[in-house]
């Protein structure tokens, strides 16, 4: 390896590594991109410019990994060949200007499949960029066209009426390579269950545990995510392994929110089967893989959420997601057994960008027909929704916003009532930002030295941020990003950038009240229902949009964006308000029985993903990467 090996910064796909040698195999490589499965280091690709090296570094290359048999010629460019422990792929630069690459990757026998042509291997940082508008996956699910069995084999009429869902990705996609093993579901519904088909294919079909409602996901499993209120707040879980075992549990919200889960909590009526393509848990031959059916009853959802909308009517939209969960096996043996201590890979219907699955903004989205499957599509449904044009921004005024000291009402989430109830805090008087810190605004912090650990290579992404770093202390702007809000800012990053500058991060009562004022507005703007001529949110415009984009969602003070666009730093950390239930969080309840939970700080102001019920200024949040800027306040 061209570095010293860490821990540290390598399982990202859009990491760059700061101690990497670019000289190797006699050449001067231009980029190092490295491959991980399972979490695992696994390859490298290694890039070069000049079909004038091509011989130099077949002959390095060579000399460091002697053929154990022949050399193939696939094509006039591309060679392969293996040695006992690595398999290598050379495709040779064809012209002066031309870049050739280099792929090196682990023969070892976790990883049954032994391919010729190299697998799972990521772009490079400058070719794994996405400059379009971001919308999640969406589906619709039509009424089945005949009656179900639950068997396990998804060979009955109504689903093979049924469409299936696009193929499932990692869940660091666009970002991470494509899964190496296919997985696809689909969903169909009648007047008393929704139901939920899958087919897995693997190799290997392999599964230990059998106890009901045990951690499944320390199997191989396929998982369902399912919010039917489309707004993060009383969603279910079920997670299923080869064996027809389950785990059925529910959130009250999101983990981030101060959340553990109801393990004990089981679907009133739920039925599952599994069908296995193959042997279970005998390797000695190749299986085709194993395929999931399970009816959920409807009025189930009621008993832990009484808003779900019943009966399912046309255009109900729920907010969906579906996980398959595969680690690294041991094939030595008899039967195969899941190596200790192994990661996972974690594949997806609908990346969360984020690697977190419990972020039900970042969820698909299914939408409810009242036609039958297999008779004509809903067209209008089938369409999703549209990405609207950005608004033309404002001119930006340069004066922070002064507020005087107050006695104020702070709260309740109206999302979760319980534990934020409302109640007065007096505040001393504050200026606050009229605007949310830009890229080029953080750039020019950036560019003023010392300030190297406060950047993070995802921001070099210009769907998302759009910072460039050149070399150590120096950084450019993407055109077109610089009056975006930055994102991927750590806390200790958005405090600096304060302190820099003489001024604070709010606290979520200062923020709340700049946002609310006086008299305690529903959303920035005033009562009106949220809609995107306000704010930018639940994905209408693709990713960020310039700061000051939306006068007509301002503030009466002068404040744009406290409504959407991206969520906001505060430094309070996420508790109970005073007079409200306690917050049970993650480590807190089992199985999860932790001596310590994580401190959050509340973020606030809803961001362009989050969902339409999640809008309102009292909304308390704690989470966010692309989607997470910040703005300043200053006191006398």
């Amino acid at each position: 390896m061209p570095w010293s090996w860490s821990n540290e910064g390598i399982s990202a796909p859009c990491l760059i590594r700061q101690d990497e040698d670019y000289s190797l195999f006699d050449i001067q490589a231009s980029r190092l991109t490295y491959t991980f499965r399972h979490s695992v280091f696994y390859g490298v690709r290694i890039d070069y410019k000049g079909c004038s090296q091509n011989t130099r570094v077949l002959r390095a290359l060579m000399g460091s990994y002697r053929p154990t048999e022949r050399i193939d010629h696939h094509g006039a460019y591309d060679r392969s060949w293996q040695t006992a422990d690595t398999s290598i792929w050379m495709t040779l630069a064809s012209e002066h200007d031309a870049h050739g690459c280099i792929y090196l990757w682990g023969r070892i026998r976790v990883f049954p499949e032994d391919e010729k042509r190299p697998v799972y291997l990521a772009r490079p940082p400058e070719h794994n960029s996405f400059p379009v508008p971001y919308v999640p996956r969406h589906y619709v699910c039509y009424r089945a066209s005949g009656p179900v069995t639950i068997d396990g084999k998804l060979d009955e009429k109504a689903w093979r009426d049924a469409q299936w869902m696009q193929l499932f990705e990692d869940h660091q996609a666009p970002y991470g390579p494509p899964p190496w093993k296919t997985t696809r579901a689909k969903m169909i519904y009648d007047d008393e269950f929704v139901y939920f088909g899958a087919e897995l294919q693997e190799e290997n079909v392999w599964g230990s545990l059998t106890d009901r409602d045990c951690v499944i996901y320390f199997d191989n499993d396929f998982e369902i995510f399912l919010n039917p209120t489309s707004d993060g707040v009383g969603y279910y879980e079920f997670e299923i392994n080869p064996l027809n075992v389950v785990w059925d549990m529910f959130h009250e919200t999101d983990y981030h929110r101060g959340s553990a889960l109801h393990t004990d909590y089981d679907v009133t009526g739920l039925r599952h089967a599994v069908h296995v393509q193959g042997t279970l848990n005998y390797h000695h031959d190749e299986d085709i893989g194993w395929t999931v059916e399970i009816a959920w009853p409807l009025k189930s959802l009621l008993e832990r959420n009484p808003r779900v909308s019943l009966p399912v009517k046309r255009g109900d939209l729920w907010r969906v997601n579906f996980s398959r969960v595969q680690y690294l096996h041991d094939y030595t043996n008899l039967y195969p057994a899941k190596l200790p201590e192994s990661p996972c890979e974690d594949w997806v219907w609908q990346s969360t960008s984020t690697g977190d699955l419990h972020n039900p903004e970042m969820w698909g989205k299914v939408y409810f027909s009242d036609l039958t499957a297999g008779t004509v599509l809903d067209e209008e449904l089938e369409r999703g929704p549209a990405v609207r044009t950005i608004p033309p921004a404002t001119d930006k005024m340069t004066d922070m916003v002064y507020y005087t000291p107050a006695t104020c009402i702070i709260g309740p989430d109206p999302t979760d009532p319980l534990r934020s109830p409302a109640h007065e805090v007096s505040l001393d008087a504050f200026w606050m930002d009229r605007y949310q810190i830009t890229v080029a605004e953080f750039t020019s912090f950036l560019n003023e030295g010392n300030h190297d650990q406060h950047y993070s290579t995802w921001m070099r992404l210009p769907e998302h941020c759009g910072i460039i770093k050149v070399k150590s202390g120096a950084y450019e702007v993407v055109s077109g990003r610089e009056n975006h809000p930055v994102v991927y800012v750590s806390f200790e990053a958005a405090m600096a950038y304060a302190a820099s500058k003489g001024q604070l991060l709010p606290t979520e009562a200062q923020w709340e009240y700049a946002a609310r004022g006086k008299e305690g507005r529903i959303y920035a703007w005033g009562n009106a229902p949220v809609d995107p001529s306000y704010a930018n949110y639940d994905f209408h415009y693709g990713g960020t949009t310039p700061v000051g984009s939306f006068p007509k969602g301002a503030t009466p003070e002068g404040l744009f964006d406290m409504t959407g666009n991206v969520k906001e730093y505060t430094t309070s950390i996420l508790d109970a308000y005073p007079g409200g239930d306690i917050m049970v969080f993650l480590g807190m309840r089992a199985p999860f029985i932790y001596k310590e939970h994580h401190e959050f700080n509340v973020v606030r102001g809803g961001a362009w993903t989050k969902q339409e019920a999640c809008m309102a200024a009292a909304y308390r949040d704690t989470h966010g990467s692309h989607n997470l800027g910040f703005r300043c306040i200053k006191t006398p």
